[in-house]
């Protein structure tokens, strides 16, 4: 008779096996063939023509308009996360605290961006953020300015963008996490002549922190390889890796390099969000442990 452990550890086994199998064939076989084609040659004649070089990573590492690219896409994708952050964080609190019927008709706002398309949004941005959009009208009204201010295409207004689309994942993952958080240890500390702003570096955040690198962590990972949002709000004029290959992909047929900077803007990604999960959770030990 098999014993109640390995009856479990099947079970187990056999619930995660369809979700094993399905990411196998949807995610690591892609990447596998990807990194393949990033090993090719390029012929501009055969844009998958046989051969194992490194030419295309050392042709991104070495050329300093590549190198730009990336830098400029861990800079918004960085803004991205802390705005989110930033902004997101009272607005999970007080979702984390609503009691009231009113919770539910909160949760739907917050989520309700997400039943648009990406796409729809970024008209939406341009419509606001174009030189005769919503808020240049506004300010020359005003007499804040006597000519529209260049706000499309830049880097900042993909910041913007990229946060409206961002901001309810960072949300319900927060909220979430300061659900738990029993409000007793809050009244508690309140109540010990703790003023609010000790009381929420004291006790909320280091117990929120999970909730903050699940949140940054996925906001991170959304931003970085958006490409709608960006190539519509940034135009030509603010490039990202993800629009780099497209690019490169669909219309200088360089299927290699492409391939290239696609792995390369993974593996930075996944060093960012662990050097940032561990750099959080550092501090966060540190602060539990004084």
């Amino acid at each position: 008779m098999a014993h109640p452990a390995a009856k479990r550890r099947a079970a187990g086994i056999a619930l995660a096996l369809p979700s094993a199998v399905a990411l196998g064939l949807f995610c690591v076989a892609p990447l596998l063939y990807l990194g393949r084609y990033s090993l090719f040659v390029y012929d501009p004649a055969d844009p998958l023509a046989r051969g194992v070089t490194l030419a295309s990573y050392i042709r991104f590492l070495t050329d300093s308009y590549y190198l730009g690219v990336l830098a400029q896409t861990l800079a918004i994708a960085f803004s991205v996360t802390l705005a989110a952050l930033v902004l997101g964080f009272p607005v999970a609190y007080g979702l984390a605290r609503q009691k009231s019927r009113w919770r539910a008709v909160c949760l739907v706002l917050i989520i309700s961006p997400l039943y648009v398309s990406a796409v729809v949004r970024a008209y939406g941005w341009l419509v606001i953020l174009g030189d005769g959009g919503l808020i240049n009208n506004l300010l020359i009204w005003l007499g804040v300015v006597q000519r529209p201010i260049r706000m499309m295409f830049t880097s900042w207004a993909v910041v913007v963008a990229l946060t409206e689309v961002a901001l309810p994942f960072m949300i319900l993952t927060l909220a979430s996490t300061l659900q738990k958080i029993d409000p007793m240890l809050e009244e508690a500390a309140a109540n010990l002549g703790a003023r609010p702003w000790r009381v929420f570096k004291e006790v909320i955040l280091p117990l929120s922190m999970p909730g903050i690198i699940a949140g940054s962590m996925l906001v991170f990972i959304l931003a970085a390889g958006s490409y709608a949002t960006p190539a519509l709000i940034g135009g030509r004029r603010v490039k990202m890796l993800v629009t780099e290959v497209y690019q490169q992909m669909t219309a200088i047929y360089n299927w290699p390099f492409g391939a290239a900077v696609s792995f390369i803007l993974l593996i930075l990604t996944l060093l960012c969000v662990a050097g940032f999960s561990r750099a959080l959770s550092d501090r966060w030990r540190i602060e539990a442990g004084r």
